[in-house]
């Protein structure tokens, strides 16, 4: 059994808080974002773990990706298959039950937010159903 010494940081990989925002422009975005999830850094002793977030106005998505995924990748689409979770506050404090919550359990991507079936597809349209929360102010 191995140890290995590893520091989590946030990254912010894109921002859908301020202007309009249509899937096509979502979809552009994402295609075009670097996405890091593991950097090593000291020969192997170290690693640095990236949480990969995007904002949107009040709500914080957060993309959880395999552990065994090579660390070249840097596109969504090599990862294929990961998992979110949804804050709408800016400390990430509490994650929203999106399996619970109104504003979100109506939605067809809520069952799929597991390893192995949540795709850019979906993520497209969560994050497009997040915006539309958002300019509506949505609060419960």
């Amino acid at each position: 059994m191995t140890a290995i010494k590893a520091t989590p940081q946030d990254k912010v990989i894109l921002d859908f808080s301020n202007g309009t925002c249509s899937k096509n422009r979502i979809k552009q975005a994402l295609r075009k974002c670097d996405i890091v999830n593991m950097e090593e850094k000291e020969r192997g002793y170290e690693y640095v773990l990236y949480e990969n977030i995007i904002k949107v106005g009040m709500y914080t998505i957060v993309l959880y990706f395999p552990f065994d995924s090579s660390p070249d990748w840097r596109k969504l689409r090599e990862y294929g298959d990961f998992n979110i979770s949804i804050h709408d506050d800016p400390e990430r404090a509490d994650e929203v039950d999106i399996k619970r919550d109104p504003r979100f359990k109506g939605q067809y991507w809520v069952n799929k937010n597991f390893f192995g079936q949540l795709r850019i597809k979906h993520l497209i349209d969560i994050i497009a159903h997040c915006h539309r929360l958002n300019k509506l102010r949505a609060f419960l």
